[in-house]
């Protein structure tokens, strides 16, 4: 048993194998680029077991095959990756500290040269550092507002619901499935709280409906294309009336998907029309509007 584990063509195969972590983890990380991820209900636990298994697993072999080169060059490019990880994913720790973990541990334990690794681990420490300095810092110049979507998924404990707490019953109607998603599938529409430096707002929303991706665990919904219907609305008070309807332009008689919507009891209704909606915003997780 002894001789096979030193065999250097076994090391060098499970150094191969090992490195689908790495591509994993890769491949979540431009997922999460691309769209915010969001655990199915009562998902979140299975999923951590399997993910925090599935890392220790890997670690063991990165480790067991850690003299390897081509596990060496996987323990130097774990730690961007996972840097990449943390801010496109900030605070979900879920996604961030198996794979962390794992580039944190392969980064110390590889056979890879001390002078390399004390330059990596310098020009790391400083990418870590002031990588998070500044996300922070941009979010808060760019972005200076705080969003919650309004719906029945409002966390109880959290200010936000407390504001809303009394419209729960506006809330079902207005955010109900049927009533946000346009006729075709194509578009839905969504309202959020803004919480700013100034007395906040209520802001309508319209977004692609048909371009999330679901899977068993996670759906992976488009995010960085939205259309703003209206930022006029009253923090505290939940649009009463907001929902499609088709209309004809009178001078070509084409019609049109737009969202009608009332802000208020006493303000008339207003409508936007969908022709389409802008371009993917990539940088929408730096604060980036």
């Amino acid at each position: 048993m002894k001789a096979i584990l030193d065999n250097i063509w076994v090391k060098r195969c499970v150094s191969v194998f090992a490195s689908a972590y790495f591509a994993v983890v890769a491949l979540l990380t431009y997922a999460t680029f691309l769209y915010k991820l969001e655990f199915a209900e009562g998902m979140k636990g299975p999923f951590l077991v399997i993910y925090a298994t599935a890392s220790i697993f890997f670690l063991i072999l990165m480790i067991y095959s850690r003299d390897m080169m081509l596990t060496r060059i996987i323990s130097l490019l774990m730690m961007p990756m996972a840097f990449c990880l943390i801010l496109l994913n900030m605070f979900n720790w879920a996604l961030i500290v198996p794979p962390f973990i794992v580039a944190l541990v392969m980064f110390f334990a590889a056979g890879t040269k001390e002078n390399v690794k004390v330059i990596m681990g310098t020009i790391y420490l400083l990418l870590y550092a002031l990588g998070i300095v500044a996300y922070f810092v941009l979010n808060m110049l760019l972005s200076g507002a705080t969003e919650t979507t309004i719906d029945l998924t409002l966390d109880p404990n959290g200010s936000v619901f407390q504001i809303y707490s009394g419209q729960m019953k506006r809330i079902s109607d207005v955010t109900d499935e049927a009533n946000t998603y346009s006729p075709d599938g194509e578009y839905r529409f969504y309202i959020a709280d803004v919480e700013d430096s100034d007395k906040g707002s209520v802001n309508i929303y319209v977004v692609p409906a048909n371009q999330d991706i679901q899977l068993k665990y996670f759906t992976l919904k488009q995010k960085g294309i939205k259309k703003t219907i209206t930022k006029n609305g009253t923090r505290g008070i939940v649009p009463p009336n907001v929902g499609w309807i088709v209309e004809t332009d009178e001078t070509t008689g084409e019609n049109f998907l737009a969202v009608l919507y009332q802000l208020t009891d006493e303000e008339l209704p207003k409508s936007m029309r969908i022709r389409s909606l802008p371009d993917k915003n990539y940088f929408e997780f730096l604060g980036i509007t």
